[in-house]
């Protein structure tokens, strides 16, 4: 971490300008938004694409500043802000944020008590918003005593077909429509697999599988601004994981049909974009 104490509040979203950032996420599509963002924020970004290689590199580097998916492979995101806030200073005071699908009540007290400084909802809402957000949560590092709260911004309605188009649009005036194009391929290519993983996983009452497909689909789905989708993952991957009672069958039937109603959105909006 810099010797600059300067407040994040006291300059805004320009503070990020030049911080060194660690992303941990392993979701290639969600790395791609997020690191696009970081760049336009002018910060100086790493990725980390699991928690185990975070804490490798956070051994050999310093931040200003950490942003941790929680559903990560190897180690978790919950361990790796454990592990930060038990280090020495500077490394422990630096400020934390998870970014993360799952914001529900229980994952929030889950993500305070491990000493993040907040969380900030997926899907990302656009440059500024992302940067106002990671400036509000990490002025709050410096308070240390007040708890952190989630930036309250929800996504709208998804009442315009498979996406929220605010959300959409607001993506895709992020990161340009060259890259939108090659965002949307990838998460097409995402979500095929997810819904064959999902179809091979129901068939053979493997409830490991889907639940690791539905972590996929509820990254995947939020980068965009599918909320109705990414809520139904949720659910379904409570379902599969045990956590939560529920229809496994029909949820899984429900799913599939969203993710071929997506798709279909997804590739249509490639198709223009090449026309």
């Amino acid at each position: 971490m810099t010797a600059e104490k300067t407040r994040p509040a006291a300059t805004g979203i320009a503070w990020l300008r030049d911080k060194r950032i660690l992303l941990a996420e392993d979701n290639i599509t969600n790395q791609m938004v997020a690191t696009q963002m970081l760049d336009a924020l002018g910060a100086r970004v790493d990725v980390a694409n699991d928690g185990a290689e975070a804490l490798e590199m956070i051994e050999v580097k310093a931040y200003d500043l950490f942003l941790i998916d929680i559903e990560m492979p190897r180690v978790s995101g919950l361990d790796v802000i454990r592990s930060i806030r038990k280090a020495a200073a500077p490394l422990c005071d630096a400020p934390v944020i998870a970014v993360t699908a799952y914001a529900l009540r229980e994952h929030r007290e889950k993500i305070s008590e491990a000493g993040a400084d907040g969380l900030i909802p997926k899907p990302l809402l656009g440059i500024e918003q992302f940067g106002r957000d990671i400036v509000t949560l990490a002025d709050k590092s410096y308070q240390r005593g007040v708890d952190a709260d989630t930036p309250t911004e929800e996504p709208a309605s998804a009442d315009e077909g498979p996406v929220t188009m605010s959300v959409f649009k607001a993506l895709e005036d992020s990161i340009g429509p060259e890259a939108m194009a090659d965002l949307l391929g990838k998460i097409d290519i995402d979500l095929g697999r997810a819904a064959d993983e999902v179809r091979t996983g129901m068939a053979a009452l493997d409830k490991t599988a889907i639940a690791s497909a539905t972590h996929v689909l509820i990254s995947v789905a939020g980068a965009i601004g599918a909320a109705d989708l990414q809520r139904l993952a949720q659910k379904l991957n409570g379902a599969a994981s045990g956590r939560v009672q529920g229809d496994l069958p029909t949820m899984v039937t429900e799913a599939l049909d969203q993710i071929d109603g997506l798709r279909a959105f997804v590739q249509a909006r490639i198709a223009r974009a090449k026309g």
